[in-house]
């Protein structure tokens, strides 16, 4: 920002009383005239003789020059150009015309800045000059008598003159094409369009054209009738105390830019508050002289066309105060935590001091009372100085208007505040949080530093530079889908959750497979509130903590995780197993009241066998039988392993129960394997998803399971761009699950698509209504400690073939459905409990029916079974009677099966306890 202001130079000066009439053209060099002497530079020559009018004389003494006659229209020319020496010139020259600069109206005379050249009309006679005692100079200087020139003397003087016409007429001729110049560039000069602001920061789409959210530039548009007048004058005593007066135009800051460019000085200059609007709305940069004259006369054309007080409306609407505050209703949020229309005179001060460095260094303006204390006082007198000189304020009040401000919101309260006020309060603002969580980590790959982060004047971190720094950032989500994820997981009357009960809160996340890229994601109805699909860590608009929720109990949705652990283990989809509630001693037993049990089949499973003690690997998923797969876990497989499987396919955050502290602790499972948290934090409950996880994680773990086992790090990060330059672009690095082939990701989908038809999601083939064949798991959580008190947590996710080859890069969602509050039992507004596959079950199909169809995505069938495996039993008990001993069977002991008869090397069975 430049300095403050100087004024302006009138279009006329005062009437020199002894001069010539008013109505001649002045040009303002950089010093005053003599007193008795206005408007008019004429410097005394020693023995001058008088010429007459239109003479154009030039002292050596004095290096200045006297353009004109005494008559009205004369131009009076004052400047620091000389031509020393001495000459004797006759002749005469003269160059006449008229041109109106700077947009005055063509008259006798036009006030000119000294950059433009003169205008009106001059004209030259006689010159002569003269030397210092007025008389001819000889050829060293010296007066040589009359009578006694030399031949050699006269050849120099005709020389002399020569050189000194021919300059004159250069002068006259370059002087007049300036004239002409300046007039037509005035008139190409068009005001601009509209004023375009390049600093906010914009979140996209995926397909980066659609905005998602902008952040940084703060700006609510204000008429001036809701500015305070005692803001204003604060404003014009700080920046331009002529602005009610001027034409618009800094003459000297015009000038001193032009010299300083050419002589290499500091390149600064004041401006009048329409050069600083002229500035912005041109996007003008730098002090150059080319800049200030576009933006002068930019300013003369912005004073003809529009009003003070509209100017200084739109002024106050785009100036920068720091704080990624434009405009003075930013301002006022930013540094008083008020609207504009609230500010008292003495805040209005404030903010108008912040004007002239509204950054400092970078750590904020040292005219901001929490970075600099003390030149925020120097400031703040200034500015209380220059309003009592223009008389917005009288002395009398000063005391009481004047004192300044007990409380000024510091940064790191604005920072704490500003997330309210950039416009996050719709779902899309919780995506907008994790996405600049995600920019804030972006390492810089020489160094490993954080590229975005800051330190303010305290020594605290920021990262302003994302919030201010007029980034394109490009998220993955996409623009289609999020609506209808927003649509069916949101309270509306096209959605599954209209009419429920009020304590209910759904989360909806989709993860493309292949990519990890989160798709769509619903976890709140307010971007500011609470996040029910995952946490972020915002540095940028928040505080850079986990925010809430996190996790909840995926329930048997987690036994995907299992089942993929069983396959690898060697079992068949077929393999059989015991579903019947049991003890597990010594810790888990009907005596010690926590004996396992299965959640909503009942205590005896229906199995095709017709016992529950005899059914498939499919049969106990499909029906969601916890006893076998908390046996298989314990037994068989161990809790570690399951962890593993989870953390492969793109688990990376797990809650545990922690002894001393009163919440579930997160535990971090990027750098711990399975043996590192079992059985320390993670018991073999694992196995039927009793630990909270994140729902957006649960749809990247089914995301790898749809692209077989393939697992991508979900993310919300696309691209960052700066200045039209791409500086990030999504890096994808696919990692195969260890032990999962893709003939095991057939069999577990094959046994996943029984779960929708089981439900009625789907028909008996599989398909959906919108023609989709889909694979998926439900799941639900009890309310306390015991399965009496209902369920608190249902889920459901899945998701479609993958096959890029196909042009079908699938789909993977998981819909969460709990409480907003504390927890309670969740039912139907008819009093029935909510499992998966009634409430979740119905927003999770409708979702990917719509999603699918709305990206054309193609129709495809899942693979059949691939039959993996060696093992047939797992700790299944036949209900078919021991046969006799043979020396091709089993010892006895063993349970048989009857037809199929497992080979024993690869078969587990167990009998009744």
């Amino acid at each position: 920002m430049d300095n403050d202001a100087n004024g302006m130079m009138g279009a006329s000066g005062p009437r020199d009383p002894g001069g010539p009439a008013a109505g001649r053209a002045r040009i303002p060099g950089p010093a005053d005239p003599p007193d008795g002497v206005t408007g008019r530079a004429r410097p005394p020559v020693p023995q001058q003789p008088t010429g007459s009018s239109g003479r154009a004389s030039v002292g050596g003494s004095s290096g200045r020059a006297s353009v004109g006659g005494p008559g009205a229209g004369r131009a009076s020319v004052s400047g620091s150009a000389s031509i020393s020496g001495s000459a004797s010139v006759s002749g005469s020259a003269s160059v006449s015309g008229s041109a109106s600069v700077f947009g005055a109206p063509p008259r006798a005379s036009a006030s000119v800045p000294a950059a433009m050249g003169a205008a009106g009309r001059a004209s030259v006679g006689r010159a002569s000059v003269g030397g210092p005692d007025g008389g001819e100079p000889g050829a060293d200087g010296d007066p040589i008598k009359p009578g006694k020139q030399s031949s050699v003397s006269k050849a120099k003087r005709r020389r002399r003159r020569n050189i000194i016409i021919a300059s004159i007429a250069a002068f006259i001729m370059i002087f007049g094409i300036g004239i002409v110049a300046g007039t037509y560039y005035f008139d190409t000069v068009a005001l601009p369009d509209d004023l375009s602001l390049n600093q906010s920061t914009t979140i996209y789409y995926s397909d980066g054209v659609t905005p998602m959210a902008r952040i940084g530039e703060n700006r609510t548009v204000l008429p001036l009738d809701k500015i305070p007048k005692d803001v204003q004058h604060a404003v014009v005593a700080a920046e331009d105390n002529s602005f009610y007066t001027n034409d618009g135009v800094d003459y000297k800051g015009v000038v001193r830019a032009a010299w300083n460019n050419i002589s290499g000085g500091d390149r600064q200059g004041a401006s009048t508050i329409s050069q600083q609007y002229a500035r912005r709305w041109a996007d003008l940069e730098g002090v150059t002289y080319a800049r200030k004259l576009r933006e002068a006369v930019i300013a003369l054309k912005l004073n003809q066309q529009y009003s003070k007080d509209e100017i200084m409306a739109m002024y106050l609407n785009v100036v920068y105060f720091g704080r990624g505050a434009y405009g003075i209703e930013a301002a006022a949020q930013a540094y008083f935590g008020k609207s504009a229309d609230k500010l008292e005179m003495n805040e209005g001060m404030v903010l108008a001091g912040l004007i002239k460095n509204p950054e400092g260094s970078g750590k904020g303006s040292p005219f901001d009372p929490n970075i600099d204390k003390k030149q925020a006082q120097d400031r703040f007198d200034y500015i209380k100085g220059q309003m009592l000189k223009l008389k917005f304020c009288s002395d009398a009040d000063a005391p009481t208007k004047m004192k300044y401000p007990e409380k000024v919101v510091t940064p790191a309260e604005w920072r704490a505040n500003s997330s309210q006020s950039q416009n996050l309060s719709k779902p899309e603002g919780l995506i907008v949080h994790h996405v600049l969580g995600e920019v804030a980590a972006l390492t810089d790959p020489k160094t490993g530093s954080l590229l975005y982060e800051d330190i303010d004047a305290k020594g605290d971190k920021n990262f302003d530079k994302i919030r201010n720094g007029g980034l394109k950032i490009v998220t993955t989500i996409d623009k289609d889908m999020q609506p209808i994820a927003v649509r069916e997981a949101s309270r509306n009357k096209d959605s599954n959750m209209n009419n429920q009960p009020p304590n209910l809160q759904a989360a909806l996340v989709a993860v493309e497979p292949g990519t990890g890229g989160v798709k769509a994601y619903y976890g709140g109805d307010n971007g500011n509130g609470n996040d029910y699909a995952a946490y972020y860590n915002d540095p940028v608009l928040g505080n850079g903590k986990d925010s809430c929720c996190g996790g909840h109990p995926p329930g048997s949705t987690f036994k995907v995780y299992t089942l993929a652990t069983a396959l690898m283990a060697g079992y068949k989809t077929d393999s059989m197993w015991n579903g019947v509630p049991r003890d597990f001693p010594p810790d888990r037993t009907a005596k010690l009241g926590n004996q396992v049990k299965n959640a909503t089949e009942g205590p005896v499973p229906n199995c095709d066998s017709g016992s529950g003690q005899w059914c498939t690997l499919k049969e106990i998923t499909v029906q969601s039988l916890n006893v076998p797969f908390y046996a298989m876990t314990r037994e068989i497989l161990g809790a570690p392993k399951v962890i593993d499987t989870a953390r492969a396919a793109g688990i990376t955050d797990m809650w545990a129960t922690v002894q001393g502290q009163a919440l579930p602790q997160r535990i971090d499972l990027r750098t711990k394997t399975g043996a590192d948290v079992s059985p320390k934090y993670f018991s073999n409950e694992v196995a039927f998803g009793q630990y909270p996880i994140t729902v957006l994680e649960h749809a990247g773990g089914l995301a790898t399971f749809a692209a077989k086992g393939v697992a991508v790090k979900t993310h919300f990060l696309k691209e960052v761009w700066k200045d039209n330059k791409k500086t990030y672009q999504e890096v994808i690095k696919p990692q195969k699950i260890p032990g999962f082939t893709d003939q095991m990701a057939d069999d577990l989908a094959y046994i996943l698509q029984d779960v929708p038809k089981h439900y009625g999601l789907t028909n008996n083939q599989g398909v959906s209504p919108g023609g989709y064949n889909l694979a998926g798991k439900t799941g639900t959580w009890q309310l306390g400690n015991t399965t009496s008190k209902g369920n608190a947590h249902a889920w459901m996710g899945g998701f479609v073939p993958y096959d890029p080859s196909k042009k079908s890069n699938g789909l993977a969602a998981a819909v969460w459905v709990g409480n907003k509050g504390d927890e309670q039992a969740i039912k139907f507004t008819n009093g029935q409990p909510i499992i998966g596959g009634k409430l979740p079950g119905p927003i999770w199909r409708d979702f990917m029916d719509a999603a699918l169809k709305k990206i054309n995505t193609p129709k495809l069938k899942f693979p059949p079974a691939r039959g993996t495996g060696s093992k047939d039993v797992g700790d299944g008990i036949s209900p078919q009677p021991s046969l006799p001993v043979d020396p091709g069977f089993p010892n006895p002991g063993q349970s048989q099966t009857g037809p199929g008869i497992p080979n024993p090397s690869t078969s587990q069975s167990r009998r009744p306890r």
